[in-house]
Parts: structure tokens; sequence; C-alpha cells
């Protein structure tokens, strides 16, 4: 027998101990490990809750290596509403050695959730910066820390991390990145610090120049400052950018006008709104009521028929038609009026509504077509 054979055989005979060692001695030992965790997974995902906890549970005590067991576990608890015991469970995985980075940021996002439901919001945000310390473009971190940036109103730190996801998302969500500065400068005016709030109003409108909550907020800074004129400028500068939020300014523009002792502008002002941007409703409402108040009943009443023709649906405008002829003792002119309404509020075909899914027909049904619900019906 040649050399070359013998090392052939000592070569097979190395492969079958192993190959023994790895399926028949060893492999069992593992099976069985795994099989209470492997078991919990598949109650998780039966949604037999009580069971999956058990089964992770048994996991643990066989195995108290089991890093995804003890995840799971305390997952479990949290959703049962024990964000304590959960938050102690997953503690108790930080202090582990030789943790690899994915394994940190694991045991980190699920504890950053149970310190949320605890309601330790500061918490929660420190553990989720933990995460973005290992890993700075993690996209459930940057997302989850917005939203708890949001419930403490730490507006620069949600600035912060929102351009960062956008950067990584490739998108520019410019809306939202200038509402958090807008809630950062009413944040320093409300501590007295006007002009630095005026100045993040303004880098706000630089993000998004249609922003009405920046005009309104600059607006009212000025107004406590008795800067009435500037605040008069900055809401019409909303109307001239977004004449389809100019609605907004309407209250404080007519307040303002009527401190400046120059009320009849505001009339004017509306007239050229109505003329310029026919379809805004609200500025003939406001002008009806103005005309209203001034004693022209029927100035107002034209202005409302002439926004009906253009918006024919509209509820508001004929009640508020109603109550002016009421009003004037002119009961004998509301007839008309009520019977549009009435006609517009009373459906004299019953509707039927799926107690399931909203579906809404005027048929009787008693199979729903949308979600096959039966007896969902009230007939």
């Amino acid at each position: 027998m040649g050399l070359t054979t013998l090392i052939i055989i000592a070569a097979l005979v190395i492969v079958a101990v192993v190959y023994f060692y790895l399926r028949v001695y060893r492999r069992p030992k593992e099976v069985e490990l795994e099989l209470p965790y492997t078991q919990g997974l598949a109650y998780l995902l039966e949604g037999e809750i009580d069971k999956a906890r058990e089964k992770f549970h048994e996991a643990i005590r066989k195995d108290s290596e089991n890093l995804q067991a003890y995840l799971k576990l305390g997952a479990i608890l949290r959703q049962k509403g024990q964000a304590v015991a959960a938050i102690k469970v997953h503690q108790s995985l930080t202090v582990r050695p030789d943790l690899k980075q994915t394994q940190k940021i694991e045991i980190f996002k699920e504890l950053a959730q149970d310190f949320e439901q605890a309601g330790a919001l500061k918490r929660a945000a420190e553990t989720t910066d933990q995460i973005l310390q290992l890993d700075g473009n993690h996209l459930w971190a940057l997302s989850f820390g917005t939203r708890l940036a949001e419930k403490l109103q730490d507006w620069a730190k949600a600035f912060h991390l929102t351009r960062k996801l956008d950067a990584i998302e490739n998108r520019k969500d410019t809306e939202r990145l200038a509402l958090y500065r807008v809630e950062e400068g009413r944040a320093l005016m409300d501590r007295g610090r006007g002009k630095e709030g005026r100045v993040k109003c303004r880098e706000a409108l630089r993000l998004d120049r249609s922003c009405a909550y920046a005009y309104l907020t600059l607006a009212k800074s000025y107004i406590k400052e008795k800067r009435e004129e500037d605040a008069v400028k900055e809401l019409k500068n909303l109307m001239d950018v977004s004449p389809e939020k100019a609605y907004l300014a309407y209250e404080l523009l007519e307040n303002l006008y009527f401190n400046l002792g120059r009320f009849g502008e505001i009339e004017r002002l509306y007239r050229e709104i109505i003329s310029t941007w026919p379809q805004d409703l609200h500025a003939a409402k406001a002008l009806a009521r103005l005309l209203e108040k001034k004693g022209d009943v029927n100035g107002a009443l034209k202005v409302c028929s002439e926004a009906l023709e253009r918006h024919p649906d509209d509820l508001w405008t004929r009640r508020f038609m109603i109550r002016a002829l009421v009003d004037a003792d002119r009961i004998e002119e509301i007839g008309p009026l009520v019977i549009e309404v009435l006609d517009r509020v009373l459906i004299e075909q019953p509707r039927y509504t799926c107690s399931h899914c909203g579906y809404n027909t005027s048929e009787p049904l008693w199979r729903c077509p949308k979600c096959s619900s039966l007896a969902s019906f009230d007939v």
C-alpha cells in the first residue's frame, strides 16, 4: 500500500469522525437548544403571545447566551404593557462582553421603545442617540429619534435628524423643516427673545416661502411688541405668497385695522381678494360678516348670493343668510333658504353602512360587496 493511499484513507477517517461529531453527537444538542426558541417564533407568528413568551423563557433557561430569545421576550413584555419588566430584560443585555455592533443596535432599539412606552422620553432619546453613535445613518433611529424630539419639543434636534434623513433618502421635506424652525422661533419668543425668534421664522421662510405658520408667528410677535404696521405687512405677505391660505390672516387683520383706525380698509381688501381669487369662500364669508356688523344686511346678502353661485352646496352661507334675515326682522324671506338647507341636509332615500368596513349604499344588503361580511348592515 503506497503512501498516497494511506494519506487518502487517513483523510477519509478524519472526515468521518468530524461528520459523526457534527451530525450525530453535537447537532442534537444544538437542535435541542434551538427548539424552544423556534417554537416561540412560530407562536409569535400565529399571534399566540403568551405561549411564545413561555417558549422564550424556556429557551433562556436552556441557553442563557441566546440573545435573540431575550430580545423577543422583552418585546413581548412591552407589547403586554409591562414596559418596566421589558427594560430590565433588555438592560441586562447591555453589560454583556464582546457584543457585536449589530447586536448592540438591536438591544438599544428595543430599549428605546421600552423607555418610550414607560414615558421616559429623555431616556428613550438618549438610547436612540447611542444607536446613531454606532451607525449615524441608521434609518430607524433617525426616524424614531425625530418622533421623540417632537414629543420633547426639541425642535433643533428634530430639524437636524430630519435633514439627515432627507439626505440619506434623497428627498427634501422643506415644509416640515420650516415648521421646526418656526417652533424654535416660538419657543424663543415665549422666553421674551422676540428678535431671535423672528430670525428663526425668517430661516423657515427661506426653506418654505409659503409657510403660513411663519408669517402668522411673525405677525403675532410684532403685535406683542405693539408693532401693528409690521404685523400687517407680514399678513399681507402671506396673502400675496399663498392666496389659498389668506383666510388664516383675516381675523388678525380685522383686529389690526380696527386698532389702527383703518377699519374701512378691510372691506376694500376683502373685495379685492374676491375679485382676484373668486374661489376664496373664506373672503366672502368674512366680508358678509363685516357688512352685517355694519348694518348693511342687503350688502351682506348680496355677497352671500354671489358666493353661492360659485359654491352652491355651502350650508354655512345659507345659515348666515337666514340668521341675518331673522335679526333684521325679515322672517318672510327665509322660506326658500330654509328649504334649500333642508334639501341638502335631509336625504329622503335611506342609506345603509357596513359596520365592519364602512361601505355605504342606498340599497338594503345582507352581504357587504366590499368586505363580504354578513348581516353587517342595519336592515
